[in-house]
């Protein structure tokens, strides 16, 4: 007797075929809808349930469903003989999906949408990592499906979706934010960076990327002090420590450039990119350089992660089944739960952070009013009116800020 009935069956076949067909969009960069990406949640469902000693091989067999999987990291083919790890590799197809629509809409310039999206991807990752450890009928996981390597894919996918908002609020002027949002991305990169050993490339990669990062919260911190001309000795140790920073990414890059030779064209032409926004970088930071031991006593900018620790919506029942807990359907209601979520309360950071920046930004305000009265560029009464009324704002935000704290 079937496991599945047979309206089931068919339902299922359907969606196991229209994500193939979404796998085969996705790799050849086309447009798809989000109804596509939902079918991939429908086929999940379907799948996720307590099979308890029925053979899923054979169940697969009677699904008539495809079960070569080609591994993209290692391109050899494996048989799926586990329904947890097919669902694990419809979640992974889903996680791309979400980081191509998180790209398409950074392209756009629409960035709330493209950190929520790639803050998705990041949580389906995380997903089909739950999936793949579940799966206990798989005996071969490959690379790409491994559990381990999922999870970081998922930790990626926090950092760069941390990134688009670290690049959107400099963009924005609004650099004391931007400043500890970079902090953050370091902080980031150092969890990818411990989760496991990675290989030679990708683990340089990694350290230069964290030290780029940090140095450019220490150079946005020195931005935002010196446009309200604040504490000169705190900007210089501010200058320093960037200078620090950025110096050991350049010094990464080089040895990568030197000394690994397998390195390919694309990864090449990176580096070098990164080299000359170094450079040029390091060319306005006039410091003198520190020793290690006293550069490593400067603090760095406090870090923000606005990217919530990515846990999965849904969980494989087999996990449950396992573990002997009684059975209950996460799948609907958590996912539904963290769908109906606003974008500002996914990509929030605290009160006072936020007034902080406020109060950065009316300082510069401020100063810039000033320097236009001493251009003669606006009159007495239009400068004494708006001097007025940012110097109130300013004093209401610094109460603000004061009962906060």
């Amino acid at each position: 007797m079937p496991f599945f009935r047979e309206e089931d069956m068919q339902k299922i076949r359907f969606l196991h075929f229209s994500i193939k067909k979404l796998e085969e969009k996705l790799k050849n960069n086309e447009n798809f809808t989000i109804d596509e990406l939902n079918n991939v949640l429908d086929y999940s469902k379907f799948l996720n349930l307590n099979y308890g000693k029925y053979s899923h091989s054979k169940i697969i067999e009677e699904l008539d469903i495809t079960r070569e999987y080609i591994d993209s990291i290692t391109d050899k083919s494996i048989q799926i003989e586990d329904l947890h790890f097919e669902c694990a590799r419809t979640l992974a197809v889903l996680a791309r999906g979400y980081d191509m629509l998180s790209q398409i809409r950074e392209e756009k310039e629409f960035y709330e949408d493209a950190i929520v999206a790639m803050y998705e991807s990041s949580k389906m990752y995380k997903t089909a990592a739950y999936f793949s450890a579940a799966a206990l009928n798989q005996k071969n996981k490959g690379e790409t499906l491994y559990p381990l390597n999922l999870e970081v894919r998922s930790e990626e996918a926090r950092l760069y979706a941390q990134s688009i908002a670290a690049s959107n609020e400099e963009l924005l002027g609004n650099l004391h934010l931007a400043s500890k949002l970079y902090s953050g991305l370091g902080a980031l990169a150092k969890r990818i960076f411990y989760l496991k050993q990675h290989e030679e490339i990708k683990k340089h990669q990694l350290r230069a990327q964290l030290h780029f990062d940090l140095g450019k919260a220490c150079k946005l911190a020195v931005d935002s002090l010196e446009d309200i001309e604040q504490n000169e000795q705190k900007i210089s140790k501010l200058k320093q420590k960037a200078k620090f920073y950025f110096t050991k990414a350049k010094d990464i890059w080089e040895n990568m450039i030197k000394n690994i030779p397998d390195l390919s064209k694309g990864e090449i032409e990176s580096i070098k990119l990164n080299l000359s926004v170094s450079d040029d970088i390091l060319k306005n930071l006039k410091t003198k350089d520190l020793p290690y031991d006293k550069i490593k006593k400067i603090q760095d900018p406090e870090p923000i992660i606005i990217i919530p620790e990515n846990l999965a919506p849904f969980v494989p029942k087999a996990t449950i089944y396992l573990s002997r807990i009684i059975p209950k359907d996460l799948n609907v209601a958590r996912f539904n739960k963290f769908k109906d979520k606003k974008v500002e309360k996914k990509t929030s950071y605290s009160e006072l952070d936020k007034m902080e920046s406020e109060k950065f930004a009316i300082q510069r305000t401020l100063l810039e009013l000033k320097k236009m009265r001493r251009d003669k560029e606006i009159n007495v009464e239009e400068y004494t009116e708006q001097y007025q009324k940012y110097t109130q704002k300013l004093s209401e935000i610094e109460t603000k800020i004061n009962n906060l704290k």
